[in-house]
């Protein structure tokens, strides 16, 4: 009787357990697979709520079972996804600004403030979407994207740090996979030390040894130039010159601006350094009175125009050969000389003239240099 009787407690702990294996089975089967009939699934689902009202149940990529109600903000968690391709974005933005211009920050703790709230509502807005495709492409691009940043804003702590910490923190919690992130990290980390130490043993071996001084500075009355007048003091003795650039090709956003570099034209050089003052003076003069000027100088003046400005003047295309006198003034205004020009003297002589500056193209953007030192 013992026997039958510890056999019958056997065989009812087997049973519970085979009960129990069944029914984790059926919470794990996909609901595709066939393997639950909708009589179940309700009774599931009724269990599941402990209600009597049956509710659809949806399965997960990783078999686990959620109602309607936490599932529904799938389109909600895509659509804030957008704010980290928006970041992205703008961070390829400005290290193109980096590349080809020149950072300057007025109010640095400003700048800062706004840039570290910016960079906290993107990352949150990654972190909340992180599973979503567009977050996990923005997680893995978005540190070799703002490398350029990093490396020619190097010490602008400011906007490298708020960047730089939301690229790692998005990269290591976004939802791509870890062998993903492994490959990517590795790759990266390579990018980094060999970019960084190419590019300051660059510096080091190319920048010059001489010292320059900014001795004046300033706009034109139409505030369409800026002016520098910079002593440079090497082993020769030296030099001044007076360089000047446009000054209407700049980038101006709220707390920060991006100075456009590669512009700048010597319009005066004097070397050795001269031992009294240089001073350079803006003055206004018609367009008139410059072709005046010009005419007295030399009356065989020409000109060099492509075929749109000779079609744009009513010049025939076959001519070779265009001269200053013989062109009128309405002409001069076609070819986008204004009524009144900028003239920089310095040392009392004429060294820069807006008039010269349109009819040559000084600051044409296809002649812009660019230097990464």
């Amino acid at each position: 009787m013992l026997f039958i009787a510890d056999f019958h407690l056997i065989a009812l702990k087997s049973w519970s357990l085979y009960t129990a294996l069944i029914g984790r089975t059926a919470l794990r089967r996909p609901m595709n697979s066939g393997y639950l009939s909708r009589k179940r699934i309700f009774l599931l689902s009724k269990g599941i709520s402990g209600k009597g009202k049956e509710k659809s149940v949806h399965l997960c990529t990783d078999g686990s079972w959620f109602m309607n109600s936490n599932s529904s903000n799938i389109w909600w968690k895509r659509i804030v996804s957008l704010l980290g391709v928006g970041y992205c974005a703008l961070m390829c933005w400005f290290s193109y600004l980096a590349v080809f211009y020149e950072v300057s920050i007025p109010n640095k703790t400003t700048f800062c403030i706004v840039l570290c709230a910016v960079s906290f509502l993107s990352l949150a807005a990654m972190l909340y979407s992180r599973f979503q495709f567009l977050t996990r492409f923005v997680g893995i691009v978005l540190l070799p994207v703002i490398l350029p940043l990093v490396l020619l804003c190097f010490g602008e702590w400011e906007l490298i740090l708020p960047i730089a910490v939301t690229a790692l923190i998005i990269f290591f919690l976004s939802g791509a996979g870890e062998t993903t992130k492994s490959i990517f990290g590795v790759i990266y980390l390579l990018l980094y030390v060999l970019g960084s130490l190419a590019y300051f043993m660059m510096i080091s071996f190319f920048t010059p040894t001489t010292q320059q001084t900014i001795l004046e500075s300033g706009t034109s009355p139409s505030g369409a130039y800026r002016y520098e007048i910079i002593q440079t003091d090497d082993s020769s003795g030296g030099n001044v010159a007076v360089h000047v650039e446009p000054n209407d090709r700049d980038v101006n956003l709220p707390f920060i601006s991006f100075v456009a570099v590669g512009y700048d034209r010597t319009v005066y050089l004097e070397r050795p350094v001269p031992n009294e003052e240089v001073h350079a003076e803006w003055t206004t003069v018609s367009r008139s009175e410059i072709t005046a000027q010009l005419l007295e100088i030399s009356e065989d003046i020409t000109l060099e125009l492509s075929a749109s400005q000779k079609a744009l003047t009513g010049i025939a295309p076959d001519t070779e050969t265009v001269y200053l006198k013989d062109l009128s003034d309405t002409q001069l205004e076609q070819l986008g000389i204004p009524e009144e020009n900028d003239v920089l003297t310095c040392q009392d002589s004429v060294c820069f003239r807006t008039y010269i500056a349109v009819l040559e193209d000084y600051f044409a953007k296809e002649d812009r240099q660019i230097s990464l030192l």
